[in-house]
């Protein structure tokens, strides 16, 4: 089985010999589109007439599923070139970084997935943003020394990925970056660093002992640098300040939402007793319920509840918006819950103490007693 996109990934057209081994499921010698396989997406285009909609390894086989069936033969087979150049600069950077962070910190890569999105690399121990940074200047001097990107085969002293699979256990695939990286890949990559154009990596996140990294590549790169650098551009408008103030600016606001925060729920909880006793009381079952229909924070639903209950020794009732909450000594809360519910419809419930959740729609004071009734 000779793979075509080791040695040549930008041959984007050929004649290949097809070979049904089910319905709409096809072999191609030579092979041409990479399987989803080693964290890089399968390669999109068509053979003949027929589109491949999917590209995957089925018992030591790159078996491709076409949207109609073709019987045996030869046909052209063509792959949509951009979403190979998209995937092959993703999979090159993701050599280069992780060839750079073994080399220059000792981290091992033990897991990489190339998204239509955004790309990751997952590394075994902890680093934190700084490193990342110099991982990534690093990157681009690689790209703009715009290195060779060789494919040799059986060499030994290689980085294998714990995850990493060949079809064939005799056949080593190896990928040669200049002296920055050497490790064994099945995938699909570009002939040269510098077709890369830009790497950027835009986040990190904790993952089990190590951590993952997010990247893109090439011109998804840049767009999302633009979105950014529009999003900061904005940021900075309203805030009528420097990016570099930003942080500052943002931190003193947040601390003073919090105290103000905090201020607006002492002034509701001293307005809740009389929020509580202003309630219209209806009687079931010779059970005494306060019910209130007023627009409220929501976390503070439940207390006023609770609060009504007490205050006229029978069960509360709390709509704000679309918000219930139902408090009850005596009757059970969740019988009444069910049945404003079966009224007006929502979601949620309780225990024949307490329950809660969301209506469908506003209601009324004197809708509630009607249902109630």
């Amino acid at each position: 089985m000779k793979r075509l996109y080791w040695m040549n990934p930008e041959l984007f057209e050929t004649k290949v010999e097809v070979k049904a081994i089910a319905d709409c499921k096809v072999t191609t010698d030579p092979v041409i589109f990479h399987p989803d396989e080693g964290g890089q997406p399968a390669d999109i285009g068509s053979i003949d007439q027929a589109n491949v909609t999917n590209v995957e390894i089925i018992k030591s086989q790159i078996v491709h599923t076409l949207d109609k069936p073709l019987v045996n033969g030869k046909y052209i087979a063509r792959l949509n070139k951009q979403h190979r150049l998209y995937t092959a600069s993703q999979h090159t950077a993701q050599h280069i970084i992780s060839g750079i962070a073994e080399k220059r910190f000792g981290l091992g890569t033990t897991g990489v997935h190339i998204g239509l999105d955004r790309c990751t690399v997952d590394f075994d121990k902890k680093i934190d943003w700084q490193t990342v940074q110099i991982i990534e200047q690093q990157s681009m001097e690689v790209v703009t020394l715009n290195i060779s990107v060789e494919t040799v085969f059986n060499e030994k002293d290689v980085r294998i990925r714990s995850n990493s699979k060949e079809i064939e256990s005799d056949t080593i695939r190896v990928v040669k970056i200049g002296d920055y990286d050497k490790s064994a890949c099945c995938g699909a990559h570009l002939k040269s660093t510098g077709q890369i154009g830009i790497i950027r990596i835009f986040d990190i996140e904790s993952k089990k002992q190590g951590v993952r990294i997010f990247f893109l590549a090439g011109t998804k790169a840049l767009e999302h640098s633009q979105t950014e650098t529009s999003i900061l551009r904005e940021l900075r408008k309203s805030a009528g300040c420097s990016s570099s103030e930003l942080n500052t600016i943002f931190e003193k606001a947040l601390s003073n939402s919090k105290e103000s925060a905090k201020e607006i729920q002492r002034l509701w909880s001293q307005m809740l007793p009389d929020i509580a006793k202003s309630a219209i009381v209806a009687e079931v079952e010779s059970t005494k319920i306060g019910i209130q229909v007023v627009d409220i924070p929501r976390q503070l639903v439940t207390k006023l509840a609770g609060m009504m209950a007490e205050i006229f020794d029978g069960a509360g009732i709390v709509v704000s918006n679309t918000n219930i909450a139902i408090s009850s000594k005596y009757i059970n809360a969740n019988d009444l819950f069910r049945k404003i519910q079966n009224a007006v419809e929502g979601k949620g419930g309780g225990s024949p103490k307490a329950a809660n959740g969301k209506l469908s729609r506003t209601v009324t004071t004197d809708e509630l007693i009607e249902i109630l009734k």
